[in-house]
């Protein structure tokens, strides 16, 4: 049953960029794992209070539930229950990965540093004052609270860590590009340059040949613009330019049918060309002006392939970064069998890459399933440094790794309250579901309120 009047609280926090495939970084559990103790559903070690309790991992799932607009965990036979369940071990999991990273990096913050953060949710997010005091009262689930001020006050204080640790972990300082990367990738994207021969030409449509041989005549062989303006009038089916003397401008190379193309392109200026036999009609037309293709010259550019490759070598310090902590903090993660989920370096396994690889698979396959047989091999690239191969930062690499992606983690499968990470251009992403501010209107399609409405 879906709750009225809730709100979301979401913190933008570090966190972990979860839309990308964790299936690289999970590692199965062994012999050698440490044993869960009794009480507990989950533990990360080298983490501060690195063991998630039972009573943590139940009041976030009422957390979890709320989130989703519950006012009840879902039935064990309803498929939300699952993601609820994801959402809920996923938060603890994450606020000792952050916590433990800022730690190890010798990250503190202050009293003051909270109270700034939570204030700042209590404004942004819960639509103030009485926003907050509303959200409180109306946080339930199961008949008890989702959420009090100490869980409010835990998602603040990690709000300042994960700004702390971002600031720390990710440069802020704009990248040198040397000016032979520069050069590489002009000549790499030299297209993204160039400019295409275009022509202005008058042409006069019709789908009747005999109207076209007629208008040839009355153009004759140097029409000035007022004979292209009474023909086109007279002769022309074409709306577009009927009424402007039948001039098309800066017409490329391949934007007409091929006939037509074939005569704007080859004819001399000042030509009267046609009839030309389309698949629209006959065609008589007149080249006006030729505009040559053109090359921006490099140091028009300069500044402008700076700026793209500075946003591709970010890109790849914060990708570096968030594939480090997550292949980190995964195999420091140990959880209940039942309950596993990504994060847990005994979570379930990636799923088969391929369903019809041995007899017993294709004899229960599907016929069609067959027919599609399985994604070819795709070799594993490695790393490419700027100005080989045609790979600059922040491009993608024209193959993919080899092996299968997992699916992303749930939505709202973020720090406590569904805190959602940044995203994979290293930018807080908005709160998904979060309450808009005080007066405003709700999302396209929400059925809350705004915050602070009754």
């Amino acid at each position: 049953m879906q709750a009225s009047g809730k709100r979301k609280i979401v913190a933008v926090v570090l966190g972990l960029a979860l839309v990308v495939a964790l299936g690289a970084f999970v590692i199965s559990g062994d012999s050698g794992d440490p044993s869960i103790p009794d009480g507990a559903v989950a533990i990360v070690e080298d983490a501060p209070d690195g063991t998630i309790t039972q009573d943590e991992y139940e009041a976030n799932l009422r957390q979890a539930a709320f989130n989703l607009q519950l006012r009840e965990l879902p039935a064990e036979d309803d498929p939300q229950l699952e993601q609820v369940e994801q959402s809920a071990l996923s938060n603890s999991i994450q606020t000792r990965w952050v916590k433990g990273e800022a730690e190890e990096r010798g990250i503190t913050v202050s009293d003051r540093d909270i109270q700034t953060a939570f204030d700042q949710i209590v404004e942004e997010q819960l639509g103030g004052e009485k926003g907050y005091a509303q959200f409180l009262e109306r946080s339930e689930v199961d008949g008890e609270p989702a959420f009090t001020e100490d869980d409010v006050r835990a998602v603040a204080e990690l709000t300042a860590i994960s700004d702390r640790l971002q600031a720390q972990a990710l440069p802020d300082e704009t990248p040198d590009v040397p000016d032979e990367d520069v050069e590489l990738f002009y000549e790499a994207n030299i297209e993204q340059f160039e400019t295409p021969e275009t022509r202005d030409v008058r042409v006069v449509l019709n789908p009747d040949a005999a109207e076209i041989d007629a208008a040839v005549e009355d153009l004759g062989d140097a029409p000035t613009p007022e004979d292209w303006d009474a023909a086109a009038k007279k002769y022309s089916t074409d709306e577009a330019t009927k009424n402007q003397g039948g001039l098309r401008r800066a017409v490329a190379e391949g934007q007409n049918e091929p006939a037509l193309d074939e005569a704007i392109f080859s004819a001399e200026p000042g030509e009267v060309v046609g009839p030309i036999e389309g698949e629209s009609g006959s065609y008589v037309i007149q080249v006006e002006e030729v505009s040559e293709a053109a090359t921006t010259p490099i140091e028009d550019v300069r500044e402008q392939i700076v700026q793209t490759l500075q946003q591709g070598i970010s890109q790849e310090a914060i990708i570096s970064f968030r594939d480090a902590f997550i292949g980190k903090w995964t195999s420091r993660t140990f959880c209940q069998e039942d309950i596993a989920v990504d994060l847990c370096s005994n979570g379930p396994p990636p799923p088969e890459a391929c369903a019809i690889d041995d007899s017993t698979e294709r004899d229960a396959a599907d016929p069609a399933t067959l027919e599609a047989g399985c994604p070819a091999f795709a070799a594993p690239l490695s790393v490419v440094n700027p100005g080989t191969g045609g790979i600059f930062p922040g491009q993608q690499l024209p193959v993919l790794p080899q092996g299968p992606l997992k699916p992303p983690a749930p939505a709202d499968a973020g720090l406590p309250g569904g805190a959602l990470p940044i995203g994979p251009d290293g930018a807080p992403v908005a709160p998904t579901g979060a309450a808009p501010p005080a007066g405003t209107a709700p999302p396209a399609g929400s059925t809350a309120p705004p915050a602070g409405a009754p």
